[in-house]
């Protein structure tokens, strides 16, 4: 046993030990820390030196040695995708690249305001081919060259020059200062705004608002 760890690193089999636990895994995931109620990236500090992937499981992955593959919750997450899905327990390595095997596994555990805002954001690519979630609106004077606003939309058509807001949802953009001269400002530098009224509006309730004000 390595005197730094409580636990040896690898069991008979060759997987990778928790070493909070000493439970056996191909990879140590970011979900089953969460049963330990700490975060990957501290999981990593606290024991830097304990591999988290079997010698099997950084053979078959795309990614290699998976040593440094989550070393980071920003780095998990560009991996993992919107999904938030981690890899655990046995897996089929001759079929799926890490990736699949991510979405396999927990492609059900979902961040609810992300999960409602992609579904708002797949069905408004329907309208507005260039369409984004979250997008950060700055308008600088063409004469004075200093900045007239800047603006965090809900979902935004930088091409077509249209901002769709949900004012009224739980995961509405709201920024620190709040500007009551926000759409008027928009207008008056040639952008269209969408208001879609209601707390949780439905698909046909979005398409009816956007035909009646677009």
């Amino acid at each position: 046993m390595n005197q730094e760890h409580q636990y040896p690193l690898f069991d008979d089999e060759g997987k990778v030990v928790c070493q909070i636990c000493g439970e056996s895994f191909q990879v140590i995931s970011p979900r089953h820390l969460t049963k330990h109620k700490i975060q990957y990236s501290d999981y990593t500090k606290r024991f830097p030196d304990a591999p988290l992937s079997s010698d099997q499981f950084a053979a078959k992955s795309k990614y290699g040695k998976t040593k440094d593959l989550f070393s980071s919750d920003d780095d998990m997450e560009d991996v993992i995708g919107d999904d938030e899905t981690y890899v655990e327990e046995d897996i089929d390595f001759d079929e799926l690249t890490i990736t699949e095997l991510i979405q396999k596994q927990l492609g059900e555990i979902k961040d609810p305001v992300q999960a409602q805002k992609t579904r708002v954001f797949d069905y408004l690519r329907n309208h507005f081919a260039n369409v984004e979630k979250d997008y950060l609106l700055r308008e600088i004077s063409p004469i004075s060259k200093r900045q007239l606003f800047e603006y965090i939309t809900d979902f935004c058509d930088p091409v077509l020059k249209v901002v769709i807001q949900f004012p009224n949802t739980f995961w509405h953009n709201v920024e620190l200062g709040i500007d009551l001269n926000k759409n008027l400002k928009l207008k008056n530098t040639g952008w269209k705004v969408l208001e879609i009224p209601g707390t949780s509006p439905s698909l046909d309730q979005i398409d009816l608002t956007m035909k009646d004000q677009y």
